[in-house]
């Protein structure tokens, strides 16, 4: 009797910790598989600052608004609105100033397959559908439509110390135009991360994300490849956590691009996000 509410004890400890940790990011980029409780909600606030190009100045801010709320203890939807900020200065093909653009509406919903916890590893279908009334490279006016499925893969290793997540997805996008030459476009995206706790509620450790276009949905046109790569450090706590990241393009290609091995038509040098989450 005793061992069995010793077993009993250790798997409400193993919910407890599971629910803790549930949909926590990691990463800035690379998503984890868990999903959040049933009942339960989150309000994030992502930060990025993207800035660098061949030549000129250029600083975007993207502001993402999301609220997360869990349907079932496998599925949770979210909502979020995204805003741009612009400056800009002497950068080919651009005009120069600084101003403000609403980005537009995201929707998503994640399901997930197996639990990290449960299971061994994590598995997770996510999917975002999106409406966007101005890109994100100078808040040129569009009328984009985003269909972005994505499978997520996390695995845990030296007792939950060291995580490792993977992300391979593509998005397929309407109504690119006039802010691209194309109406249409499919988008490669991948990513992984590496995160070690090296000390309680604190996790550090590199990530790396690369997203491929290609016009009018022909994989046979490439527009253009990037790569970044950086650190990403994370704090959780019981109600509250928060993740820092730092990606660098390392490696870049693309159709008349000045600078051999970078592209900077629609991508920047750097990359620094801060994201911010709450816990209901």
């Amino acid at each position: 009797m005793r061992k069995l509410y010793g077993l009993i004890s250790a798997a409400t400890l193993g919910a407890m910790v599971s629910t803790g940790v549930a949909d926590e990011h990691l990463f800035g980029y690379v998503r984890g598989a868990e999903t959040l409780p049933k009942g339960h909600a989150d309000v994030y606030q992502f930060t990025t600052w993207r800035t660098g190009k061949s030549s000129g100045t250029y600083n975007g801010w993207d502001f993402d608004t999301e609220v997360e709320y869990g349907i079932t203890d496998k599925f949770q939807m979210g909502v979020a609105i995204v805003q741009h900020y612009f400056d800009i200065d002497d950068v080919p093909g651009l005009d120069n100033g600084s101003f403000y653009k609403c980005g537009g509406v995201e929707l998503t919903g994640k399901y997930r397959f197996k639990s990290m916890f449960k299971d061994g590893y994590g598995l997770a279908y996510r999917q975002e559908l999106a409406c966007l009334p101005h890109d994100d490279v100078a808040g040129i006016e569009q009328k984009e439509f985003d269909f972005a499925p994505e499978i997520i893969y996390q695995k845990n290793f030296l007792d939950d110390t060291l995580i490792l997540a993977a992300n391979l997805g593509v998005k397929l996008a309407w109504g690119k135009k006039p802010a691209e030459e194309y109406d249409h476009e499919f988008t490669l995206q991948e990513g992984v991360g590496l995160s070690y706790r090296f000390a309680p509620n604190w996790f550090f450790g590199p990530e790396a994300h690369m997203r491929s276009e290609y016009p009018n949905f022909d994989l046979s046109f490439h527009e253009h490849s990037a790569l970044f790569v950086g650190p990403a450090l994370h704090y959780g706590a019981k109600r509250w956590w928060a993740t820092f990241s730092y990606a660098y393009q390392a490696w870049g290609e693309g159709v008349d691009e000045p600078s051999s091995g970078k592209t900077f038509a629609e991508e920047a040098r750097h990359e620094l996000r801060l994201k911010i989450g709450l816990n209901f």
